[in-house]
């Protein structure tokens, strides 16, 4: 058992998913003569969970884990019907620094740049999933494919992307950027006309930082006019870089 299949079974334990007789079970147990870090955090789980335990037979004390378990099961199923799914995660280093990756029930759901740490990023997705899992195995493919591009190896994701989270207009600005081939770019106003929306440049842009999957959707091929690198949310530098792994160089702010 790996490190990851470890966390995520934990993380089920702690929320109720998986049964106390299935884990750590024998896999488990194995790993953890090994593993100091997963012994750590099993360590702390299981103190906690034996206080729940012996809560049961306070009769106050259970219905308030009753009614906790129902409040839980019932935001998840809220989170759901508003486009906010589980999130398995992980992270791999690139040039541009550390970049976090989730992944949901249908695929791609978010590519982060600006935080640094696993405590940040599960925050910054807490307001957007109603649980988080740290996955190796669920993101290997899109971790894969990143490194790939990054490495100048492969230009091209095969990846299945969940944009359930923005709306319609963005959905189809992503849509016309994703389309845009590796090594050429467009203005804000030749999406926007691509999209039906000619003089929407200014919505395009907006669009175009709320994009939940860069790089995946390159948004950092829609530049502005005159050859201007134009915004970025990860920032302009971010946005060089990756101009730069794709052939385009600039400086002072515009492209040659």
């Amino acid at each position: 058992m790996k490190c990851s299949e470890f966390t995520r079974q934990l993380d089920a334990r702690l929320a109720g998913d998986l049964v106390s007789s299935r884990f750590p079970g024998r896999l488990g147990r194995a790993h953890l003569e090994h593993c100091g870090r997963c012994t750590d955090a099993w360590t702390s789980a299981r103190d906690f969970l034996g206080a729940c335990e012996a809560a049961d037979d306070d009769v106050e004390l259970a219905g308030i884990a009753t009614m906790a378990t129902r409040a839980r099961k019932d935001l998840r199923v809220a989170f759901g019907r508003a486009g906010h799914p589980v999130v398995r995660f992980d992270w791999l280093r690139t040039p541009v620094g550390r970049v976090f990756v989730g992944v949901s029930d249908q695929g791609v759901c978010d590519v982060t740049f600006d935080v640094s740490s696993e405590d940040g990023y599960r925050r910054r997705l807490a307001t957007r999933a109603p649980e988080m899992w740290r996955d190796r195995a669920a993101v290997e493919t899109a971790l894969t494919e990143l490194d790939a591009y990054f490495a100048g190896r492969d230009h091209r994701f095969s990846l299945q992307i969940d944009l359930r989270g923005v709306t319609a207009f963005t959905a189809r600005v992503l849509r016309a950027a994703r389309r845009i081939p590796f090594g050429s770019l467009l203005s804000y106003g030749e999406v926007a006309k691509r999209i039906g929306s000619p003089g929407a440049s200014r919505a395009v842009g907006g669009a175009l930082g709320r994009n939940p999957v860069p790089i995946i959707v390159p948004c950092h091929r829609v530049v502005a006019h005159g050859g201007k690198l134009g915004g970025f949310t990860r920032g302009v530098e971010v946005k060089r870089a990756l101009l730069e792994i794709e052939g385009h160089a600039g400086e002072h702010g515009r492209l040659r």
